[in-house]
């Protein structure tokens, strides 16, 4: 059974310690927001860097041990501006369920790291790298 008051209890805790313990640790999140708010156009002629630009601090949202997925995106688009420019415009179109745009995009990615990915294992665009997109160009 759902308790309330604990549920209560524990947001009271989460409010008093965000700007003295949460913050310092998680602030690197909105920072990554906001960086890619103020540099994402997808309409840019250097599509490739402008995506760098809005990626360069997604820190270890992006990427981790073995796992490079804002990297990878990159590198293809370099090779590819016109069609990672267009997995994002169809990852972005909110009229279209949100599965399908993300298992295209995975899809995408697959067809670009075959004919890019000069050996590569793989893309490293899993659904959470994508829900990562998407959480940067709607945080709300």
């Amino acid at each position: 059974m759902f308790n309330k008051a604990r549920l209560q209890d524990v947001l009271v805790a989460y409010k008093r310690d965000f700007t003295t313990i949460l913050w310092k640790n998680e602030q690197y999140k909105w920072k990554a927001i906001k960086c890619f708010q103020d540099n994402w156009n997808v309409n840019a002629p250097d599509f490739a860097g402008m995506l760098k630009r809005s990626l360069a601090k997604t820190y270890n949202l992006l990427a981790s041990t073995n796992n490079f997925p804002a990297k990878m995106i990159t590198v293809f688009a370099k090779f590819a501006p016109e069609e990672v420019r267009a997995m994002f415009l169809a990852l972005f179109d909110e009229s279209g369920d949100v599965v399908d745009r993300i298992l295209k995009f995975k899809e995408a990615s697959a067809q670009l790291l075959k004919k890019y990915g000069n050996g590569a294992g793989q893309h490293f665009q899993t659904e959470n790298a994508i829900s990562v997109y998407l959480w940067l160009c709607y945080p709300e």
